[in-house]
């Protein structure tokens, strides 16, 4: 493993646990499901995953402007 899949590797940890504090443990479940679902061949991609980010965000922006 090189230096830049290690890199990608803990900015994604580092994203999960920042969402699952701000939006709670759901936010984990789901990402934590789509990485299982990733090991097979029809999983999720990454952008798949990178979506499940940013809907949580969005609704997180929802959320706070309401």
């Amino acid at each position: 493993m090189d230096a830049a899949a290690i890199s990608a590797i803990l900015g994604i940890a580092g994203t999960v646990v920042t969402l699952a504090e701000k939006y709670g443990p759901e936010v984990y479940e789901t990402v934590v499901e789509a990485i299982n679902q990733s090991k097979s061949s029809d999983g999720p991609t990454v952008a798949d995953i990178e979506a499940i980010f940013a809907k949580c965000k969005a609704d997180n922006d929802a959320i706070q402007a309401s």
